[in-house]
């Protein structure tokens, strides 16, 4: 069994309702999910960031200041709205995710995957943001006060040269690579260190690494591996922009499987989302009601993302969902499941071409949770 589940989202200072274009990954992986016929999938969210530990600072000055975990979650479910998430929400620093990913390392360490060593690093002195060896100013803050030292850290060495992100990794039917992913993911430093500064996250105290957690680049992957152990599947299909993997890839290479748990690579592109509220006047023209406006933004414009994987342009927004409601309000001729049978198959093998057949699209539209009424996974906007 396979199940989709949403890559790297921060929790930084969005919603879904003032900047939903960053639940993209979350709609596509529900909508994958429907169509397949799963109960719906926990979301998963990246809190070991370093402007979370900068907020949470901020926020100490308060009378009654929340500790981080309680931060971070307050800060989760206001980006819900009125509307509380149908599924569990899970971070990257929950202690279940912290078990694994510390056992998977203590592996990797006897292996010889990863070492534990020193490394001279440059950080900022105001924020504690780390820079480049060569960088003048921190990336984060843009402060010149650099400081330069050396600690020991969790270090992977790659192989010069060498694929990290190799064919199979990709849910893509004909597996072939974007050439700019493939540049890359090639031009990764031979030493990477997978251990961070920071207050919140996997705290890598239980192998000698006093005070560093570890790099959300890296626990991301174990919490994918996390929710799809939990959930009973076997191999997790991540949701995640092109750009977004080209920083993540590297870093995860080793936390991709484990005692039957895999993970692969879903890519889809970016959805214009800031824009619908545009279409107010398009949606009243074409009388469009509730249920096909959530069929339309929470599934058919993540499909599309999914299916041409690059961005989608505002201006194409009108003649969509002009398509989209052509499809949706077509008389029936043929039977939804066995319609829905091919597009279960397409899915399982990553090929996307059935998004462009008006009779698949229209039977994956018309069933799950979002045609029937229910509530949406994600709040429209």
């Amino acid at each position: 069994m396979v199940l989709f589940l949403n890559g790297p989202v921060q929790n930084g200072d969005f919603t879904f309702h003032d900047a939903p274009g960053k639940a993209v990954g979350i709609r596509l992986a529900s909508a994958l999910n429907e169509i397949q016929g799963h109960t719906a999938a926990p979301h998963l969210w990246n809190t070991v960031t370093l402007s979370g530990d900068i907020r949470h600072r901020s926020q100490r000055r308060a009378s009654s200041p929340l500790s981080r975990v309680a931060f971070e979650h307050t800060r989760l479910m206001g980006k819900y709205g009125a509307v509380p998430p149908p599924s569990s929400v899970i971070t990257d620093a929950d202690p279940e995710v912290g078990t694994l990913a510390l056992t998977m390392i203590e592996e990797q360490l006897t292996a010889g995957t990863l070492r534990i060593g020193d490394a001279t690093l440059q950080e900022c002195s105001d924020c504690g943001h780390t820079v480049g060896l060569g960088a003048k100013r921190c990336t984060s803050c843009a402060s010149g006060r650099l400081r330069t030292r050396t600690s020991r850290n969790l270090i992977k060495e790659n192989v010069p040269g060498g694929s990290l992100l190799p064919p199979e990794l990709l849910h893509m039917s004909n597996r072939r690579h974007p050439r700019h992913l493939e540049a890359i993911c090639r031009d990764v430093p031979c030493r990477l260190l997978l251990s961070r500064a920071r207050t919140h996250g996997i705290h890598l105290d239980d192998i000698g690494l006093r005070g560093l957690v570890l790099d959300p680049r890296v626990g991301i992957h174990v919490t994918v591996l996390f929710a799809t152990r939990r959930e009973g599947s076997e191999t997790a299909l991540m949701t995640v922009t092109p750009n977004a993997l080209a920083h993540i890839a590297a870093y995860g290479e080793s936390f991709t499987a484990r005692r039957g748990l895999r993970l692969r690579y879903v890519l889809h592109g970016r959805v214009p989302y800031d824009a619908l509220p545009g279409l107010r006047r398009t949606y009243e023209f074409h009388r469009a009601d509730g249920r096909e406006r959530r069929s339309f933004e929470n599934r058919f414009l993540p499909l599309l993302s999914w299916h041409g994987k690059s961005r989608i342009h505002a201006g194409r927004l009108p003649a969509l969902l002009k398509y989209f409601l052509k499809v949706t309000r077509a008389d029936r001729h043929e039977r939804d499941d066995e319609l829905l049978g091919h597009v279960r198959d397409a899915i399982a093998c990553g090929d996307s071409q059935w998004v462009m057949d008006k009779r698949l699209l229209a039977a994956a539209l018309r069933g799950g949770p979002s045609q029937r009424g229910e509530r949406p996974v994600v709040p429209h906007v």
